[in-house]
């Protein structure tokens, strides 16, 4: 989300606001204008290469895939103006709207997808995304192993004789599956699967990772184009004149802030600065007994699972031990209506959450994690300790976490708890999104407060994750029975036989836990009535491209 967002997947603890007009939820309104706090900075605007919830809410409203989520994560038509599917549910062919076009004339073509497709999966392009998907589309397995070390000219050789996508003419693109998903459009939604124009693709320094860097380093196909980027600032989007369906959109301008500091945001929507911001507990209430704000609040379960991750190469989290002690050492029940001061937020058991499947698997699997008392896990943190010739003296790790808000004060929560509770000294590391990222793809942490959203409506969302070959997998957890769980539940129709197959893949996740589990998110917010039409999902943190304001 992830829808990763997170998604990374992981996603950071952000403070989300909206700016219209005036704003405040009682001033006038007098522009189509709106501005979004994203938080933090994006990592980069490559949607061949991002796995940041950030930049995804900021790539949704200014590129279109094939086909896109509405309302209720309801699919339908993008550049893709129909589609037919095959008997066997595996091939989709996508006829292309011919009056499509980029920011700077250009049709968009069936090329353009073939070219992000072909890039996104040779891995010496290094798409952290590709490792998960490269099982769902034939051909893409084949791609990823064979075209490492190729050069680009070798590389497409190989993507030419084994892929399962192609542009079988200007305006139609075939798209090959290994097994017959029911989310297969839901994953083409994805901005992985964006469009990109090859010719400013590379004259733009895609292959020296520039693209997407600048609001010069990038072409549009979206509602909206981006006409500013101030980093560490904010972005400014422009409704998009060259977009096929411009008068539906309402909106004539976004303005996308960086502000990590939720005081200062409330304060921005209490001067009449901000129509829509997240909000914390303490935040929830103050504005709950606040008779000018308490009807303006509102939440929803955006799917995020919030948890540990162990590094594996960092002496002592190699051990089972160990991690299974940190996990049991926080009162989590306590860290979500003490710290977070969350009504909704959940303390999880298992690592796919609630929001996925409306639930059904969730209830089929019921709670995989049975937590340890402090006793019992301070005693196996000891005897974990010991088996790697450490104790509580010499072991010393250091909790990576995000620099906002509400990550600093979890984080500083989990340090006392684990001092108190298990009498292991923690020292916080807190840094800006981006590092915290750039630190887990290098394995630079001993473990992470990290969150991951859902990419799409199934399980497989999350227990992919942890093969061993996934690239988001910052843990370095290798286990080939996990891996033959997950990759042969991919084949399994029947939903109970599918469940009953992944349910294996929790509990070996609860037992070897790559990953602690802590809880399950759910966003507050307040929201301007006046703003009308934005859509906030587990699988759309915010899209804003049917927004607009009632005068």
């Amino acid at each position: 989300m992830k829808k990763n967002w997170f998604a990374k997947a992981a996603a950071s603890v952000t403070c989300l606001a909206m700016l219209v007009g005036c704003g405040g939820g009682n001033a006038q309104t007098h522009a189509n204008e709106v501005t979004v706090n994203l938080g933090q900075e994006p990592p980069e605007l490559n949607s061949i290469l991002t796995t940041s919830t950030g930049s995804m809410n900021v790539l949704r409203h200014c590129m279109e895939g094939l086909v896109m989520q509405k309302e209720n994560d309801e699919i339908v038509p993008g550049v893709a103006e129909t589609w037919d599917v095959s008997d066997d549910s595996k091939t989709y062919t996508f006829h292309l709207r011919k009056d499509a076009k980029w920011s700077n004339g250009d049709p968009v073509t069936a090329q353009d997808f073939k070219f992000a497709f072909d890039t996104h999966f040779n891995v010496n392009t290094g798409a952290t995304y590709a490792s998960t998907w490269k099982s769902k589309i034939k051909g893409a397995e084949e791609v990823y192993a064979k075209t490492k070390g190729l050069s680009t000219e070798e590389a497409q050789k190989v993507i030419d004789q084994y892929a399962g996508w192609k542009a079988v003419d200007d305006y139609t693109f075939v798209v090959e599956f290994t097994e017959p998903f029911g989310y297969a459009l839901d994953l083409l939604a994805f901005p992985s699967f964006f469009p990109v124009n090859q010719k400013a693709y590379e004259e733009m320094g895609g292959y020296d990772k520039k693209y997407g860097t600048t609001e010069t380093n990038l072409l549009y196909n979206g509602r909206f184009t981006i006409t500013k980027w101030t980093h560490n600032e904010s972005l400014e989007l422009t409704k998009n004149d060259n977009y096929w369906d411009k008068d539906s959109v309402k909106l004539d301008k976004i303005t996308m802030k960086m502000i990590a500091d939720a005081n200062t945001a409330l304060n921005e929507y209490k001067a009449g600065n901000l129509d829509m911001m997240e909000v914390n507990g303490e935040q929830v209430q103050t504005l709950e007994a606040d008779d000018q704000y308490k009807d303006q609040l509102a939440n929803f379960d955006d799917g995020g699972a919030w948890y540990f991750e162990y590094n594996f190469t960092s002496k002592g989290f190699n051990n089972k031990k160990v991690r299974q002690a940190i996990t049991s050492g926080i009162d989590v029940q306590s860290l979500v209506e003490k710290i977070m001061l969350s009504k909704h937020s959940k303390v999880s058991n298992m690592f796919t959450p609630p929001a996925i499947t409306n639930g059904k698997f969730g209830e089929y699997c019921g709670d995989i994690l049975v937590r340890k008392d402090f006793a019992e896990a301070k005693k196996l943190l000891e005897e974990g300790l010991a088996e790697e010739r450490l104790t509580l003296e010499t072991f010393k790790p250091k909790l990576l976490c995000d620099e906002t808000t509400s990550a600093v004060k979890q984080a500083n929560y989990i340090q006392e708890q684990l001092k108190t509770n298990l009498g292991l000294t923690v020292e916080v590391d807190q840094k800006t999104y981006k590092a915290r990222l750039a630190d887990m793809d290098k394995k630079n942490y001993d473990f992470v407060l990290a969150g991951w959203g859902p990419d799409y409506n199934d399980p497989m969302t999350y227990l992919d994750l942890y093969l061993s070959d996934s690239l988001n997998n910052h843990a370095g957890y290798a286990n080939p029975e996990y891996d033959e769980i997950v990759t042969n539940a991919q084949t399994i129709a029947d939903q109970d036989k599918y469940f009953a197959e992944l349910k294996k893949a929790e509990e070996i996740l609860a037992d070897e836990q790559p990953v602690g589990f802590l809880y399950n998110r759910n966003k507050d917010y307040i929201l301007n009535p006046s703003v009308k039409g934005v859509v906030r999902t587990a699988f759309q943190d915010i899209n804003l491209n049917y927004a607009y304001i009632e005068q």
